[in-house]
Formats: C-alpha cells, sequence, structure tokens
C-alpha cells in the first residue's frame, strides 16, 4: 500500500465517516474509543473537530500524538460557510496521513446541510460519505425540559444515521434504556442501533460497507414539524474564559452544580486547584450532571472555561468566575452571541 497517499474506496475517493449528536451526548468519548479500542487494520483515521465555541477543549482530550486532526471552532459547520468543511477535508487529504476521516460535529450542527457539502461533487469531489453515526445520550433524551428546538434538532440528528448509539447506557434504567431504543427504532427503524458504553460500532464494517448518501431518506414521525432546527443556533451564546490561577475545588464544583441547566446546557475545560496546582484537570458538564478527573497528558493545555446554552448570561458567568479565582481575575477571550454571528463580543 501507498502510505504516501490516503487509502481510497473503490470510486477513487477517500471515505468519510460523519458523527454528529446532541450537546454532551458522548460524541468525543464514541472518538476516543474508537482510537484506543480498535485493533488495526491498516488504516489510519484523520479527524475534524468542529466546536460551538472559539476555543477548541474536545481536540486536547482525543489527545494521541501524530493523529491528524483539523479543528474548525466558533460555529457550527452547517453554518460555518461553505468552505469551512471542504478546507478541513482537503487539508487532511492533502497532507496524506489518514486513509479516512471522521468528521465530529458540533452538538447544535444540523446533519441536513453537512451531509449536503459531503455529497456535492463540486465541492468535495475527493471524499464519500461512508456512514453517519449518532450519538444520543440516553438521560437526556428522557428529559422533559428540553425546548421544542432541541426536540426538533435532536429528530433530525437521529433521523439521518445510519448507526444510533445510545449513550450513558450504564447510568439509566434498563426500562429507560428499552423506552429510548423503541423511541429511536420509530424515528430511524433502518438504523442499527449501538448501546455505549456495552458495545461499540465497528469501523471496518462502517467503512467497508455500502456508501450512506445512497441511502439517506430521512423519516417524518407524528411527533415532528417541518420547522428547521437551524434558528437554534440564535438562541445559543458561548463563553471562553482562561482561569489564571488555580482556584477552590470544592467552590469550583459548587459552581458547577448550581448552574441552571436550561441556560447552560454544555460546560468544560481545564481547571487547576489550590490543593495541588501542579496538577491539571477537566471538567465536564451535561444538563447539571458534572464530573473533573486528572488530565496527565502532555503538552498540557491552559486552563479555561467554556459555557454553552440558550441566553447565556456572559457578564454574570465572567463575574463568578472572577470570584473563584486567588488573583480576583479572569483574564477573558471571546463570548460569541451565537454560532451565525461573524462579529464576536469582546468580553471585559
Amino acid at each position: 500500500m501507498n502510505r504516501d497517499a490516503p487509502e481510497t474506496v473503490n470510486d477513487g475517493t477517500v471515505p468519510v465517516i460523519l458523527v454528529t449528536g446532541f450537546l454532551g451526548s458522548g460524541k468525543t468519548t464514541l472518538l476516543k474509543r474508537w482510537l484506543s479500542e480498535t485493533p488495526s487494520f491498516g488504516r489510519r483515521m484523520g479527524v475534524v473537530m468542529n466546536e460551538f465555541g472559539v476555543s477548541s477543549i474536545d481536540s486536547r482530550l482525543v489527545g494521541l500524538p501524530g493523529l491528524p486532526l483539523v479543528e474548525v471552532n466558533g460555529g457550527c459547520l452547517c453554518c460555518a460557510g461553505d468552505d469551512a468543511l471542504p478546507r478541513a477535508v482537503q487539508t487532511l487529504i492533502r497532507e496524506g496521513q489518514c486513509d479516512y476521516i471522521v468528521i465530529e460535529t458540533s452538538g447544535l450542527a444540523d446533519p441536513d446541510n453537512i451531509i449536503d457539502l459531503l455529497t456535492d461533487s463540486d465541492l468535495l469531489p475527493q471524499v464519500t460519505l461512508q456512514s453517519v453515526v449518532t450519538v444520543v445520550d440516553a438521560e437526556w433524551y428522557g428529559v422533559t425540559g428540553a425546548s421544542s428546538g432541541e426536540r426538533i434538532l435532536a429528530r433530525r440528528q437521529i433521523q439521518f444515521a445510519q448507526v444510533l448509539c445510545l449513550s450513558k447506557g450504564d447510568r439509566v434504567r434498563s426500562d429507560v434504556l428499552d423506552s429510548v431504543s423503541h423511541d429511536l427504532s420509530v424515528l430511524n427503524p433502518k438504523a442499527t442501533q449501538v448501546r455505549l458504553p456495552f458495545g461499540l460500532p465497528d469501523l471496518q464494517v462502517l467503512l467497508t460497507g455500502e456508501p450512506a448518501a445512497m441511502e439517506i431518506s430521512p423519516l417524518s414521525d407524528a411527533g415532528s414539524t417541518p420547522e428547521s432546527p437551524s434558528h437554534l443556533h440564535a438562541e445559543y451564546r458561548s463563553l471562553s474564559c482562561k482561569l489564571t490561577a488555580p482556584v477552590d475545588r470544592s467552590r469550583f464544583e459548587g459552581f458547577l452544580a448550581e448552574m441552571n441547566p436550561r441556560e447552560v446546557v454544555r460546560a468544560k475545560g481545564f481547571v487547576r486547584f489550590t490543593a495541588n496546582p501542579l496538577r491539571l484537570h477537566v471538567f465536564q458538564s451535561v444538563m447539571g450532571h458534572h464530573f473533573i478527573e486528572e488530565f496527565p497528558a502532555h503538552p498540557q493545555p491552559e486552563p479555561i472555561c467554556v459555557l454553552i446554552g440558550p441566553a447565556l448570561q456572559l457578564e454574570a458567568h465572567q463575574q463568578r468566575l472572577r470570584s473563584l479565582l486567588w488573583s480576583g481575575k479572569v483574564v477573558p477571550l471571546i463570548g460569541s452571541a451565537n454560532g451565525n454571528d461573524s462579529g464576536n463580543l469582546v468580553l471585559g
């Protein structure tokens, strides 16, 4: 095999796997498991990582030296402009260090627009959309407090999938998991279902099956509406703040626990604690549930806090973060009014 150029499918194009799913569903965890648990089968992965905020956290979590990876930050791929995705994919192809590409979208991305880009021969003649994998948070899916826009977007992400991964299956009762599985079967009866963390989609099977673009035919369920979820971006803001000093862990956990999950749907980042400031920790919060663990990887990223949610109160959260620090300061980065806004609000 020529290792200087990507391996192609029968028509000479590079296969692409599109990974979608709502905020915090577990897309990056799935990607990490593919990288760490999939036996080598002679193909090298390249990754396009898309985040809604201006600061990338998930790409740091993958943490595999030598992994070809291109970041697209500051908005969803579905609204980042027609050139953002082609440019990222073509960069990986041009560098020739991967045989297939996995695209992880922002949790607010509408898969329809991205699939249009990936299947447009004028924009991306070098690739074939091989499979759409959607990760569904089994805990979040049963939450009645989700907005109608979030529900519509989640249904679209489900309906376009060839593989549905029910994540966090170890954190819900078996009857709840069965109920979610039934709902997904109604929305998309053709999709294969995999329950995480118990199983894992087989990359080799995904790459050797029939290309997804030939089979995509999203369904309409009785509860859906023709409303487009793309307007959901206008409701969401992101805030990124550097943490310039270690913080007290109990106070920081209190900060995460007290956040309104309807205002801050997703929080993530890296932090150092006063008890042992040399150790870096990664934190994640989804709909009011958070966890913190040590992050030993090197090089270590800069401590930072990223908040994402509808109608996010930027100044209030900046002030709360400032109060946590030894020095009483937070060095602000950029808060984006929404994913479609090309102009960013500079906090300070």
